[in-house]
């Protein structure tokens, strides 16, 4: 095999056929006959040969590829719902960019700016914490402007027209925390260290209505990584409490750490409810009752509407809400 990569020209000396019924072969063509797309196709492999997306894209005004957009890799959720894209993607005839903006506004606009340009079709994306501190959304805005295709899941922002997936965060947590008052926790803990996020402040909304509705007295513990253990160690080291509600995979270890170092049983001293992958919770002891978001479901879902979109036969403005379960195990 060559060690070069060869143009559709240089293809087109070699075979002695036009550039055009390379092409044709080349995307499976009616008009070309099989002989003739076999001997391209084998001869093209041969050199080496890979279409110019972008060129391609340029000609064609499409280029078969989606930008997944997400603020990591290492948060469990993330990776889950990226394995759900990639189980409707690798079934079509489009290809992925994975980008992470690693919570920074300025690496999610420069991803847009960048794959705006003719690269890519359409974008899968979870808006970044910084994104949404600085409620600037004009990037998102200016792709729809251009013609490019938008699914948000998760991190979602209402105001923008384009297709959006997400959990019923509100009513999730508003359910848990009734289940933990029918269970006779009255001084229930609300820990979050994902206050700047949407997600985190619906789900704060849904405890504070369940904590009124019960005329209990709500606490709402708000922190960054860094300090989120004292927080809460401070907080229960002064003040009674019988139940946490993590919203998120770091304030969920914080509270059984924190329960551990002040030698509080789980769920005997201080029942805990919180956000962990359901891969992870059994493994933690004892195995910790958790709120499934379902990541693989709505990473397919997001999948599944963008290509819709894509092929001209999906909405351009919807919501899809996917209801998160309560997973009920031995910490609650």
């Amino acid at each position: 095999m060559a060690s070069s990569r060869i143009t559709l020209k240089g293809l087109s000396s070699i075979l002695g056929v036009s550039i055009s019924t390379i092409s044709k072969a080349l995307n499976d063509s009616h008009e070309i006959s099989e002989s003739t797309k076999k001997r391209i196709i084998e001869t093209a492999r041969l050199h080496n040969y890979r279409p110019n997306k972008i060129a391609l894209g340029l000609k064609s005004g499409k280029t078969n590829t989606i930008a997944v957009i997400i603020p990591s890799v290492q948060n469990s959720f993330f990776a889950r719902a990226l394995y759900g894209i990639e189980s409707v993607i690798s079934k079509t005839n489009y290809s992925t960019i994975i980008c992470l903006t690693k919570e920074s506004y300025t690496k999610e606009v420069g991803n847009f700016d960048m794959l705006s340009n003719g690269v890519v079709d359409g974008f899968i994306v979870a808006v970044s914490e910084e994104t949404q501190t600085l409620n600037n959304y004009s990037h998102f805005g200016d792709a729809i402007n251009d013609g490019k295709s938008i699914v948000m899941f998760d991190r979602v922002i209402d105001s923008i027209p384009c297709v959006k997936v997400k959990t019923n965060d509100y009513s999730a947590i508003s359910e848990a925390t009734q289940k933990l008052i029918k269970s006779r926790r009255k001084n229930i803990v609300l820990l979050s260290a994902i206050n700047n996020l949407n997600v985190g402040k619906q789900r704060t909304k849904g405890y504070l209505k369940a904590m009124n509705q019960a005329g209990l007295s709500s606490t709402v513990l708000e922190s960054n990584l860094n300090n989120i253990e004292k927080k809460l160690k401070d907080y229960v080291c002064n003040n009674q409490t019988d139940a946490v509600i993590a919203l998120d995979t770091d304030a969920s270890f914080a509270a059984y750490k924190v329960a551990r170092e002040l030698k509080k049983d789980i769920p005997g001293d201080i029942a805990v409810v919180g956000y962990v992958s359901e891969r992870m919770a059994p493994y933690l002891a004892p195995e910790l009752t958790t709120i499934n978001q379902h990541s693989f479901t709505m990473g397919k879902t997001a999948a599944n509407l963008l290509i819709e979109q894509l092929e001209n036969k999906g909405n351009t403005n919807q919501t899809i809400v996917i209801n998160s379960t309560l997973s009920q195990r031995s910490s609650s």
